[in-house]
């Protein structure tokens, strides 16, 4: 990637002066060659069993962290660094206090209010608010596309063999072991994401937006209907498009509370039955204000429709490479973006989407160059993937962004050129340096720490790379999460994965 220069990111991008802030931390050299020699045995232990997760794309070498801690016990911690917001980077110091943002400002005057804090800063590297998955499937994301898989449907009933005989189902399964659900949600965070919206998940690692309870992994609730509407089989297709009789209404899922917001599926195809679905929504939308909207998929949707999401504020989810493996088509993100839609990114699935969010960035990036003479820039990604996935699911004020009040969910990446933006977007599972939960460390690469100064539970080791998790308090141990995983879809690879080409 070539070099890009921002006069603003100019004045304010530090990276040429990382090492000279480094330098204020004792026995840099001293722990760097410690962290190797460290490093180097304790992967070597590891290397039978972690054959398949062995062959990630870099080792990010060039990345340096420090990671300090006060005799005194805090619940406070301390990351100073590059934060990335909206408008460019600041070099500054996060003080995070009990999992949330208290205050952002200068590194010296927080670490003298803070003299008790833990301290995490890492050399020539971004902070980023952690990602926003705002579509996933967990149960059905543990396998690889299967053959079938291909841009031949023009509704989502025909490939789950709803349809008729004369379209071929597409093979997928479901995951039911927490050591496999627990697997896929590793995948996600390795990769940079620290909230998924989908039904399914394993507590205590991501956060989860979905129907289930807080026992089962869920932290906030979400109405994600898969099937709002059962109709669409059946009696849609005798409907003539466009419609001019009565709308019809889309189901809620049993037990919800009508003021969390509704995200379903909807208008998943290309044909007139997806556009009925789209129109059909988006009635019952401006027929039921006062909670928060978001369409995932839309690509029925017909342009007239769009100022119309604007409109009633419905956020679009986007999951492109899903929408082309499947259809060959997707929404016309730039022309929604113009008309003030917003555009939240996505995965969906493994079978036919993107397996985290870094590949989604890596389709979206080559649809735009490709269909849309590159109308998307890598700061629009950026933003969907953080304060607009957060905005679809009502949690704007609590996460997708580091402001204070913000949960502390974060994503430090290594930074290769002056622009943020691009270096997130182009980022591979290597490039990830450190991932922090509610301001807890859940997973670092191992060769930017000195292992020995981060918490006992952060020994679980996998490829290089760390993860912080109590297993007693699982039912599994990291041996058998291993075992359990070995036909699954990888953390780091991405051989297999479904094509995001017209």
């Amino acid at each position: 990637m070539n070099r890009v220069y921002s006069p603003m990111l100019s004045l304010t991008h530090p990276v040429r002066h990382y090492r000279w802030r480094l330098s204020k931390f004792p026995s840099t050299s001293y722990r760097r060659i410690r962290t190797t020699l460290f490093c180097l045995v304790w992967i070597s232990a590891w290397s039978d069993a972690l054959s398949n997760e062995r062959n990630e794309e870099a080792v990010a070498s060039t990345v340096a962290c420090s990671f300090t801690t006060t005799p005194i016990s805090s619940d406070e911690m301390i990351v100073v660094g590059d934060i990335i917001g909206s408008h460019g980077t600041r070099y500054a110091a996060i003080l995070i206090h009990e999992g949330k943002i208290r205050q952002i400002g200068n590194v010296d005057e927080i670490r003298s209010a803070a003299p008790n804090s833990s301290l995490l800063a890492c050399e020539d590297a971004y902070i980023s608010p952690g990602f926003v998955n705002a579509h996933e499937h967990p149960p059905y994301s543990g396998g690889k596309p299967g053959p079938k898989v291909a841009p031949v449907y023009t509704n989502r009933y025909q490939w789950q063999g709803k349809a008729g005989d004369q379209y071929e189902e597409i093979a997928y399964s479901r995951v039911e072991s927490d050591a496999q659900l627990y697997w896929i949600e590793l995948r996600h965070l390795l990769a940079g994401t620290t909230t998924i919206a989908g039904n399914g998940a394993v507590p205590g690692l991501l956060k989860n937006v979905g129907s289930g309870d807080r026992d089962s992994g869920f932290v906030y609730q979400a109405d994600m209907k898969t099937f709002p509407f059962p109709q669409a089989i059946d009696e849609f297709k005798s409907m003539p498009w466009p419609h001019d009789g009565p709308s019809v209404e889309p189901e809620l899922s049993e037990g919800m509370d009508a003021r969390t917001p509704y995200v379903p599926h909807v208008a998943e195809g290309t044909d007139h039955i997806s556009r009925l679905e789209a129109e059909f929504f988006l009635d019952y939308v401006a027929q039921n204000p006062g909670r928060r909207y978001g369409m995932i998929h839309g690509i029925g949707l017909s342009r007239s429709s769009v100022p119309r999401m604007k409109t009633l504020d419905v956020t679009l989810v986007w999951a492109p490479r899903s929408n082309l493996a499947l259809y060959g088509e997707t929404v016309d993100v730039p022309y929604f973006i113009q008309q003030g839609v917003r555009v939240a990114l996505s995965t969906d699935w493994s079978y036919s989407g993107s397996y985290n969010m870094l590949e989604s960035f890596r389709c979206a990036t080559h649809i735009a160059d490709e269909r849309w003479d590159n109308a998307l820039s890598a700061q629009e990604l950026w933003r969907m993937a953080t304060e607009n996935g957060a905005y679809a699911l009502d949690l704007e004020q609590t996460i997708g962004a580091l402001k204070p009040g913000y949960s502390a969910d974060i994503a430090i990446v290594r930074a290769k050129t002056d622009d943020p933006y691009n270096d997130l977007v182009a980022s591979n599972v290597s490039d990830v340096i450190a991932m922090l939960v509610d301001g807890k460390i859940t997973t670092g690469h191992i060769n930017a720490f000195n292992v020995n100064e981060l918490p006992h539970s952060c020994k679980n080791v996998v490829g290089n790379h760390f993860v912080c998790d109590d297993l007693a308090k699982r039912d599994f141990t990291w041996e058998q999460l291993l075992a359990a995983n070995e036909l699954a879809v990888p953390l780091f690879q991405t051989d297999g994965q479904a094509s995001c080409t017209y």
